[in-house]
Formats: structure tokens, sequence, C-alpha cells
């Protein structure tokens, strides 16, 4: 039989993918996230009025308020704290977010994260905000699981390379961290209402303005997905390959988290040091701008790790980090000095951790345990973000730590690093570094993306 003419076939339309809502996506929930955490310390520890402390509803509880007063170390505890419980909540979701990652489809894991802190920026209107602080880390994880798995499914939807992907979805994240550290301290410091409860209120909707567009925006994020994995499946598997990445990359785990934890604590401690007014006393907005110097160093920190790739050359950088982090208080008098420091700061910490993350990286894939290595690794840097933020916290709540205390323990804390770094075998360094399946774009972007968070 003849086949009919051209012009009475059906037409097949192919769907079109994009890579725009992704990105989008990813920089509206950084813009949240970041805002959400900065306007919450500025309503919990800068707000604060500590010639009449809140009532607590235990005497154990007033009594560390009291002694946090006495010492002077009532911010730096509280941004500390804060910063940790927002960080176990995403240890808290990862049992869940991981196995979800199989179980789900990319569109509906953003949709339930940005849906999340959107819901938790109103939540901490008349909840306990530090309850809602551990429910809003674990939707920001299930963002974490989304961009890991989007990326390789839509740089084969889109006939583009893992790296431009991971690249793009990386650096909106940055810009949206970055973008909502200095838009949750403006939120904090530029609002002026009639009353306190007016410019709270004004707060939190500007935040879930922007969260709810990107929850929107969610549903235009379209990929080709696989297969669904059974979420027994997932978990099973995500237990089994934990196990193995713990027991087999210890050094590299472990050093590679410690300095996420440092660099994390530390930047923290510059943002509350930059704005007392015994020390550099400037305006909460100027002092958050040292956190983009921070991704300025750590950016030219992960340009130039490949030419300082040897356990020797790391463990040096950790050395100087450690050093440069424990003189903070005693060079820096100035917003400048500050901006130049915070510059060392971010370069000596993205350098070493970038050769200790590829090369975790490159001997999972070895192992064909590629994504598997990338969800451990991202476990346990955020179980030592968790540890060393809350190790300050309870010190500085119990008044056992000063305030420039904290920037000597930092500092050791990076000497203990080195010597763990020590046991970790990197004598192949620039033949792994090439075979390591993390794109370059993504290693450059993500030691700036701890910074600022």
């Amino acid at each position: 039989m003849l086949s009919p003419p051209l012009s009475h076939r059906p037409r097949i339309r192919r769907a079109r993918f994009h890579l725009w809502p992704a990105v989008l996506v990813t920089l509206g929930i950084g813009t949240g996230f970041a805002g959400l955490k900065f306007v919450l310390i500025n309503e919990i520890a800068l707000s604060l009025d500590i010639t009449h402390p809140p009532h607590m509803p235990f005497r154990w509880m007033q009594e560390i308020v009291s002694r946090c007063i006495a010492h002077g170390t009532l911010a730096e505890a509280i941004s500390q704290g804060l910063a940790a419980t927002l960080t176990i909540g995403v240890l808290i979701g990862y049992a869940i977010n991981a196995p979800l990652s199989g179980a789900w489809r990319c569109k509906w894991l953003f949709f339930a994260a940005c849906a999340g802190v959107a819901v938790g920026t109103l939540a901490t209107l008349w909840c306990d905000a530090w309850l809602i602080a551990w429910l809003v880390g674990i939707s920001y994880g299930a963002a974490c699981a989304a961009r890991g798995k989007v990326v390789p499914l839509l740089a084969r939807a889109t006939r583009r390379s893992n790296t431009l992907v991971s690249g793009y979805i990386n650096a909106a994240l940055v810009i949206g961290l970055l973008i909502g550290t200095v838009f949750g301290t403006m939120l904090g410091d530029q609002v002026v209402m009639q009353t306190a409860h007016q410019e709270t209120v004004v707060r939190h909707l500007a935040l879930f303005a922007v969260l709810a567009v990107a929850t929107g925006l969610c549903l235009l994020v379209q990929v080709p997905e696989p297969r669904p994995i059974a979420f027994a499946q997932g978990m099973h598997d995500l237990a089994r390959g934990t196990s193995t990445m713990l027991s087999e990359h210890w050094a590299l785990l472990v050093g590679g988290g410690l300095s996420w934890g440092i660099a994390s604590a530390a930047s923290l401690a510059v943002y509350i040091d930059a704005i007392d007014p015994t020390r550099l006393g400037l305006r909460p907005t100027v002092a958050s701008v040292l956190a983009v110097f921070a991704a300025l160093g750590a950016i030219m920190g992960n340009l130039l790790s490949p030419y300082f790739n040897r356990r020797r050359h790391v463990m040096l950088s950790l050395a100087g980090l450690g050093l440069c982090i424990a003189l903070y208080p005693h060079l820096v008098h100035t917003w400048w000095s500050a901006a130049v420091m915070m510059l060392c700061v971010g370069g000596l910490f993205a350098a070493p951790v970038n050769v200790l993350d590829a090369r975790l990286l490159a001997l999972s894939a070895r192992q064909n345990m590629a994504g598997r290595g990338a969800t451990v690794m991202s476990l346990v840097h955020n179980v030592f973000i968790f540890m060393v933020g809350s190790g300050l916290a309870v010190s500085l709540f119990l008044g056992v730590m000063t305030a420039t205390v904290q920037f000597y323990v930092l500092g050791a804390v990076a000497l203990l690093t080195m010597v763990v770094v020590s046991r970790a075998r990197l004598t192949d360094e620039a033949t792994m570094l090439n075979m390591t399946s993390e794109p370059v774009t993504s290693r450059i972007v993500a030691a700036s993306t701890g910074i600022a968070q």
C-alpha cells in the first residue's frame, strides 16, 4: 500500500528540555535559604536586648543565657548554634532525601524543597525558630539531592557536557547563597517599620515571595527521567555504599569534612566579629559583603590547586589556613584588612579541599561508585560542619570560650586536619585529578558554596 501524503501524516512532537528552569530554581532556593538564616540571626542574636533578656522556660536555660551575657558571647553562640541546627536538619534528611532522589521525579524533589523552605519562612513567625530550623534543613537537603540527580539528565537531554551543566547549576547556587546572605542582612538592617512585629512580618514575607516564585518554577523543570528505584532498594544501596566509602577512604573524608567545618564556622565568626561595636563596628549589610571576598578567594584557590596537589602542599595550605584564622582578631582592624584576610582564608581553604575531594571522587569512579562517592562526601561534610559549629556553640553558651578564643580553636582544628591528611594517600594526585568524575567547573564553585553557606 502507498504511504499517506506528507500533509496527512501525524506530526510527532519531540519534547524539548531546557536548562534555565533548574538554574533559576537553584538560584531561588539558595537565596531563600541563606536569607532566612541571616534574618533569623538578626532577629534572635543581634536584636536581643541584653538588658532585658527573654524569659526561658527552664532554669538551666536561664542560667546559660545569663552566663553568655556576662561573658559577651551570646551573639556568637546563637549564630553558631543556629547554623548547626540548620545543618543537623540536612543530616536528618540525608537518609530520606538520598533514596527519594531515585524514587521521585526531579521537579517534585525541587518542589518539596522550595515549598518546605517557603513554609518555614512563615512558620517562624508563630512557631519556635529553633524547631523550624531543622525542618528547613531537611527541605534544603531535598534540593541538594535534586541537583545531584538533574545534572546528568539535563546534560544528556540538552546535548551539553556534564561539566557545563554542573557549572551552571553550581554557579547559580553560589550566586544565590551570596545574594541571600546580603539580602537577609539588608532585610534585618534596613527594614524599619512602626513596630518590631511589622518589621519581622515584612522580612519573612519578602523571603516567602522569593521562594514562592522558585516553587512555581519547579513545575517547569522537565528532564527525561530514568525508571524509578524503589525506596527500600535505595536505602539498602545507600547504607552499603556509605559503609564501604568510610572504611576505605576515611582520611580523605575526615580531612575534607574538617576543612568544610572550619570554613563554615569561621565565616560566621568573622561576620559577628565585624559587626561587634568593640571590634570593627560595621553595619550588618557591609559585613555580609566579606563573604563575597571569601568566595573569590575560594575560586582562586580551586584554580591554583592542580599546581599544589602533593600531600606536603595540602598540609602546608592547611597550616596556613589555621595560622590566618588564629591571627585574624589581631591583624584585622579595618574593613579592607578583613576583606584581604578573607581572600587568603578562602584560597587556603579551597586549594587543599579541592585536592582531597577530587582524589576521593576519582577513587570512587575507579570502583564504579562515582555517584555514591559524591553522596557520602556530602554527608561527611555536613557531619563535620555540624560538629565544629555545635562544638563552638555549646562552648560559647557555657561561657568556657570567648569570642576571640573561638578563632584559636578553629586554628587548632586546622592543625588537627593537617595531621589527618598526613594519613591520606596522595601519591598520584596529578593523574587522579584528571580522572575524577566530578566536573572541573563544579569543583571550582563547590568550595565557594561552602564559604557562602
